[in-house]
């Protein structure tokens, strides 16, 4: 849930200065580390509701806030991909 997307993050990385296909690039690759993460959390969720623990609805309530700071990061994503395109 944490290393995974850190890895793609890294991956999809430019260790150049960036040109357009490096910030597509990059911001693909935040949203597919994102989603993978979401899909990730809510897995947990939908396993401990399965297993009746007692804990489950902590991991619901983390997966939810979760997913709010995704879709945070995915806009900002989209939003540095924007201003950096329309800068070049």
């Amino acid at each position: 849930m944490i290393i995974v997307p850190i890895c793609i993050v890294l991956a999809t990385n430019s260790w150049d200065p960036p040109g357009p296909a490096d910030f597509v690039r990059m911001a693909f690759g935040t949203v597919i580390a994102s989603t993978l993460a979401t899909v990730a959390a809510w897995w947990l969720a939908l396993n401990r509701m399965k297993a009746g623990r007692s804990d489950r609805y902590w991991f619901w309530g983390v997966a939810g806030i979760f997913t709010f700071s995704v879709i945070g990061s995915i806009t900002g994503a989209a939003e540095t991909l924007l201003t950096q395109l329309t800068n070049l």
